[in-house]
């Protein structure tokens, strides 16, 4: 009989604390050892999933399922990256952004369905921020991103979610004075204010800021914002939100393998802050095996 494990963020609320209850009996109605361990500190995720493929022969292991959000998910995967065994995800979260992205669904039955399939192949991206080194799923953000996500109220997220970093965003806004990043994307040198560089296409939920990227391939996409003022943050916003944005002249849209920023910035990766420094960024070929449709 092979054995389910669930890490799950408890901060998910009461409504996510009955679904993952649910989730737990429906596996072991479905023939798994199911255990589930509770998350309790930032990077107990990255720790619980290495502990249980390094005390657990890979072939006894189904599926480590990542129940909560993006960050959950982010925490796990970077525990299994590199190894024989496979992730699922219980999307439970504010947003959801990789379960939009890959199109699983959040219903648990829907979701715990996917266990039947074969794992699929997934390759993140490797970011390096002064001396820490971490994978992504979704994107970096690096600039206004970055700093609006820095200054995310973390009593505010836990009780409003999105609200917070609308919050943070609009004061981040109301003082936008930014200075230019050197930016090196492969062999091309550019200038730019704001930058976010993709591994999946979707960014903070539905919206599409790079069409082409593909989880299911190694490469990045870098979307390079050059304008400097606030009119041209509302341009790119509007332009985000109706996927005009890569067609714009004062927005570069590349696709790349390696990507170097600086002077140092503040830096967010699928959702959560990341650091402040140089940022690099690197296409891996290191996989992750996770449960899709």
């Amino acid at each position: 009989m092979k054995r389910v494990f669930i890490i799950a963020n408890p901060v998910a609320g009461s409504a996510s604390r009955r679904r993952i209850k649910k989730a737990t009996s429906l596996l072991k109605s479905m023939g798994y050892l199911t255990e589930l361990l509770w998350t309790e500190n930032h990077g107990d995720g990255i720790r619980l999933s290495k502990e249980i493929s390094k005390n657990h022969p890979s072939q006894d292991i189904h599926a480590i399922i990542a129940a909560g959000g993006d960050g959950t998910f982010n925490e796990v995967a970077n525990g299994l990256i590199g190894t024989a065994v496979p992730m699922a995800i219980l999307p439970l979260g504010t947003t959801n952004v990789l379960a939009k992205e890959l199109r699983i669904p959040e219903k648990v039955e829907g979701a715990l369905s996917l266990l039947k399939k074969s794992p699929a192949r997934i390759f993140p991206a490797r970011i390096k921020v002064n001396g820490m080194e971490r994978y992504f799923l979704l994107m970096a953000g690096i600039g206004f991103d970055g700093e609006s996500v820095y200054g995310v109220n973390k009593s505010l997220k836990k009780i409003s979610g999105k609200l917070a970093y609308i919050l943070s965003g609009i004061k981040n806004f109301i003082r936008y004075s930014p200075v230019p990043m050197n930016i090196k994307i492969d062999d091309l040198e550019v200038q730019g204010y704001n930058a976010v560089i993709c591994k999946s296409a979707c960014y903070g939920g539905y919206f599409r800021m790079a069409p082409d990227a593909d989880l299911r391939k190694p490469e990045l996409y870098a979307v390079v914002f050059t304008g400097k003022n606030r009119v041209s943050l509302l341009k790119y916003v509007a332009g985000v939100i109706t996927t005009r944005h890569i067609k714009f002249r004062d927005v570069i849209y590349q696709k790349a393998s390696k990507i170097v920023i600086e002077p140092e910035r503040h830096v967010q990766i699928d959702g959560d802050y990341f650091g402040k420094g140089k940022v690099e960024i690197t296409s891996s070929f290191e996989e992750l095996r996770l449960f899709i449709p």
